[in-house]
């Protein structure tokens, strides 16, 4: 059965006797019959190594997923991606039964404690610990206790053979970092890019503006003068949670922006991307300097001000893989490509090892 069969089969969709054959009331009825009796069908769409795969095997993988699929989709479009979405879904299903019947023919059974653990923990954080609450859940769902146990047993399996095969795929050598890194030196240019951090301070609904001035200057000095820091936390009754605060501490305790959780740290941007005036302030700092309150007026709007601390500067140039940064990141995407690579060819050789069938 070829992948758009069974996407027509999951979303029943009907094909009629011609309108004139029937009265309308006739027509009607027909087409209700035929459309419950498709989508409540069940049919073998496919074996892997005896096990059958069904329609209701597929509509399960789908089902979370067909709000999405459909989005924004015509008629035609949603029926061509459900069918994408099955097919894709068919060979999923294939690999882990294949996976499943490797590990039985290999390994033996799963002990009976860890799918026993498995399902105590789904108890204890999702249902509180109510067991009855638990079995609920699985009835609504279409499950027994029997075959949500089967679930889980199939999962740990998978999971474990997966995982082995990943394994094999995680010792990343010089060479293939170099050859990563050589082939994909094009994505190490860098621009002149800076690391900042930032507190943003917006004027107060009952300040003025030279009281939401003031308030911000102050704090400016006061960063730069860390003795002054307690007595301005005072005089704005701000706790500060650490004893001796840096900019960071104080970011987070005052800052009104997106950054102020992470201690007021923008990361590293180039300087084409940033205003320039903020861009004429920190090319005039060193590392580690602190600059004024800069105010910023946008009409219809309370004033803001931004106070910045320069964490580094980078000239334009090439990231080599000596930056630790970079070396991780190589190592994160050739390790990745590894495991992804050995992961197919495991279960290619699977499929050539064991009975496969669609339908």
């Amino acid at each position: 059965m070829n992948a758009l069969s069974i996407s027509c089969l999951l979303l029943g969709a009907a094909t009629l006797a011609p309108a004139q054959a029937l009265p309308k009331k006739t027509q009607a009825e027909a087409a209700a019959a035929q459309r419950w009796s498709e989508l409540n069908a069940d049919r073998i769409a496919g074996n892997a190594n005896g096990q059958p795969i069904t329609l209701s095997d597929l509509r399960r993988q789908l089902a979370p997923f067909v709000e999405e699929i459909g989005r924004g989709k015509s008629d035609a479009e949603f029926n061509q991606a459900i069918a994408n979405y099955a097919e894709e879904a068919l060979k999923q299903i294939t690999d882990r039964q294949l996976a499943i019947a490797e590990f039985k023919a290999s390994v033996g059974k799963v002990p009976a404690s860890y799918i026993d653990g498995d399902i105590e923990e789904t108890i204890r954080r999702e249902f509180n610990g109510d067991r009855n609450r638990f079995v609920a859940s699985l009835r609504a769902t279409g499950h027994t206790p029997l075959s949500y146990r089967k679930f889980i047993e199939d999962r740990i399996i998978f999971e474990y053979m997966i995982g082995q095969v990943r394994r094999t795929a995680l010792e990343v050598g010089p060479g293939k970092l170099q050859a990563y890194y050589d082939a994909h030196r094009s994505e190490f240019v860098r621009k002149e890019s800076v690391q900042l951090r930032q507190i943003t301070l917006m004027q107060g609904a009952s300040e003025t503006l030279a009281e939401g001035k003031a308030r911000a200057e102050a704090w400016a000095a006061a960063l730069r003068e860390p003795a002054k820091l307690p007595a301005t936390a005072t005089r704005y009754k701000t706790t500060i949670k650490a004893a001796a605060p840096g900019f960071a501490e104080v970011a987070e305790a005052i800052s009104t922006d997106d950054f102020a959780k992470q201690g007021g740290d923008t990361g590293w941007k180039p300087l084409e991307d940033i205003n320039e005036r903020v861009v004429g302030v920190v090319s005039g700092m060193k590392d580690g300097e602190i600059s004024e309150a800069l105010q910023f007026d946008i009409p219809g709007s309370p004033a803001l001000w931004f106070i910045l601390k320069r964490e580094g500067f980078k000239k334009a140039g090439t990231d080599t893989l000596e930056d630790p940064k970079v070396r991780a990141l190589v190592e994160e995407r050739v390790r990745s490509q590894a495991i992804k690579e050995a992961v197919e060819k495991w279960l290619a050789e699977l499929r050539t090892k064991h009975y496969v069938e669609y339908r």
